[in-house]
């Protein structure tokens, strides 16, 4: 890479700044103060939620508002050029050649299908825009085309970016539709910023604008890195082994705090068994599993459930059973036991599948801790959850600082 130098680009630590901000569908609330985003959220919280809970909702801060995400994913984009600014009507004369650009970074605000080169961030990690940079110059150096979302074209499609807060390991996998380029060479241009990277290689061919694997490759490195998390004040710690595709909650040291909430309310229940659903890779079994006899953790994508078994075996767990269904298609096959039972339910921003709502409210279990990325999903799921269940309890956790996201808890028990 004799033509950069990362020192350039490495950004500095920046408060309430950043020259994407408007353009860049993230950081919603960078403009307010940190206490005035908690506010916000807490009251937002309270309205939507009143229906349902007439108590206060207290909203944890983030113990780091700048540079806690431990994931990130970038897109490479093919797009005409715009001679007008992003947010108006794109116009050009009939009669020119249309001109076309690349970037690498974030989709702009409201876009499925144009990108820019991002520059600086303060969600990741302060190497961001200088390993950005580097792959940048690479693919322009070997003249790789970046993907064409409209026109489905192209090579380069994205990178995902790893990186555990706990044990600093990092893991990037570049995600291509093709393998006619040469790999040593991105090696080289990622280890020319993260030396200790582990490097992958997926290929996607789908025309979906997700990120998919059909093949991955290893290209420098592990195909997995390991993450610890602390509970009871750090005496107890579980490790979690994350392939490219595991789950796992993206703010690691405001997760640890939740993570503490929910054990307490598992060991206060003192459940015989609990039903883990849509349970990743087992974080919530993993962490209480000396808190009841037996579980059930309930997961649709493989790897998550290979990556769980894994996890359970490293930690020496022998009392979660990890099971590769989709929840609903469980609970239509399995009785709940409604004897000393708890359901924990952290579904995606979608919220509950509907079968899936219809048989947690009609279960008889005497216990749910319902964890919510989308409050609106949540508002309508308790619609549902609350013919047959009392609200006890409901906090959140700022998951998510800069955005208008928020993580919820609410403790849910038998009518």
């Amino acid at each position: 890479m004799p033509n950069y130098s990362p020192s350039k680009h490495t950004i500095i630590k920046m408060t309430n700044h950043c020259k994407h901000f408007g353009v860049c569908g993230g950081c919603q609330f960078l403009d307010i103060p940190y206490a005035g985003q908690i506010a916000q959220k807490q009251k937002d919280l309270k309205g939507l939620l009143k229906k349902f809970w007439a108590g206060d909702i207290s909203v944890m801060p983030s113990p780091h508002t700048e540079f806690y995400r431990n994931k990130i994913e970038l897109c490479f984009c093919r797009q005409p050029v715009w001679k007008e600014p992003f947010n108006k009507k794109f116009r050009r004369d009939p009669s020119e050649p249309l001109k076309f650009e690349t970037a690498l970074g974030f989709k702009l605000k409201g876009r499925w299908d144009r990108g820019f080169n991002l520059k600086e961030c303060i969600i990741f990690e302060p190497y961001l825009p200088a390993l950005l940079e580097a792959v940048r110059v690479w693919a322009a150096q070997n003249n790789i085309e970046y993907y064409d979302q409209r026109k489905h074209s192209g090579v380069l499609r994205a990178v995902m970016l790893r990186q555990a807060k706990n044990t600093g390991e990092i893991m990037l996998v570049l995600y291509a539709a093709s393998e006619s380029f040469d790999k040593k060479s991105f090696v080289a241009a990622v280890e020319y910023v993260l030396p200790q990277a582990n490097i992958l290689m997926a290929v996607n061919t789908s025309v979906a604008d997700a990120m998919l694997i059909e093949k991955l490759e290893i290209l420098k490195g592990q195909s997995v890195i390991c993450e610890t998390i602390k509970t009871d004040g750090g005496r107890r710690e579980i490790k979690f082994t994350l392939s490219a595709q595991s789950f796992f909650q993206t703010n690691t040291f405001a997760a640890q705090e939740m993570y503490r909430r929910v054990r307490d309310a598992v060991k206060k229940i003192n459940p015989h068994t609990v039903y883990d659903l849509y349970g990743g890779a087992g974080s919530f079994s993993l962490l209480c599993a000396d808190a009841a006899k037996e579980f059930f953790c309930v997961e649709s994508v493989p790897q998550a459930v290979a990556d769980g078994r894994a996890n359970a075996l490293a930690n020496g767990v022998n009392n979660v059973n990890f099971i590769c269904a989709k929840t609903e298609d469980f609970l239509k096959m399995q009785k709940i036991s409604t004897y000393n039972s708890l359901i924990i339910l952290d579904p995606p921003r979608g919220g509950l599948h509907i079968d899936a709502e219809a048989a947690v409210t009609a279960s008889g279990v005497k216990n749910i801790i319902y964890i919510s990325c989308n409050p609106l999903t949540l508002a309508r799921d308790l619609e549902e959850l609350t013919k047959n269940y009392a609200i006890k309890s409901c906090e959140a956790f700022d998951f998510f600082p800069n955005t208008k996201h928020v993580e919820t808890m609410v403790g849910l028990e038998l009518k």
